[in-house]
């Protein structure tokens, strides 16, 4: 059984290539973005929830009111 060599690039110049490649940068970019938004909803959530539950924690302390 042999291999035939289909890509003849060392691994470096391959990573390389990636690194300066603007449309790969770019979809690294947006990837990292995203992620960054979903941390920042998810924060949101959980402090709105934070709130309401504070929120009904003062109204049981007054009394219902």
């Amino acid at each position: 059984m042999s291999f035939k060599t289909q890509n003849v690039k060392p691994i470096s110049q391959i990573r390389q290539d990636q690194q300066t490649d603007p449309v790969l940068t770019l979809g690294q970019e947006i990837v990292s973005l995203k992620l960054s938004n979903m941390e920042k909803d998810t924060i949101i959530q959980t402090l709105g929830q934070e709130l309401a539950a504070v929120k009904l924690e003062l109204i049981q302390l007054k009394g219902g009111e």
